[in-house]
């Protein structure tokens, strides 16, 4: 599953997360990216006062605690092509455990 720059709109995100996982194959995987745009009247309060640091922190912590157990640990990384000279990209991404938190009979709530 592959979500470019919309993961700063999710006003609900755990649910979104939850189906991510219900539809990837144990080791599927699963990639956010952004880069610093968006619409502030659209993004959600946290993103827009986090820093972009913090912002690879949110994304991984939805991973996190939609599916404890579910997912790999979640790896951020900055993918800028010249940091401090274009917009930066950033990107976090996990796959699909299997077994308990990670199984084919894990629930969605959505």
């Amino acid at each position: 599953v592959v979500c470019s720059v919309s993961v700063d709109y999710l006003a609900d995100p755990l649910p979104v997360f939850r189906e991510i996982h219900r539809v990837l194959k144990p080791g599927g995987p699963a990639l956010f990216t952004w880069s610093n745009r968006m619409f502030p009247t659209k993004a959600i309060a946290a993103w827009r006062e986090a820093s972009e640091p913090a912002r690879l922190w949110i994304c991984g912590a939805y991973f996190h605690y939609s599916v404890p157990g579910g997912f790999t640990p979640p790896e951020g990384v900055d993918l800028s092509p010249h940091a401090g000279r274009s917009d930066p990209v950033y990107a976090v991404s996990a796959r699909k455990l299997a077994g308990p938190g990670g199984g084919a009979n894990a629930k969605s709530e959505l």
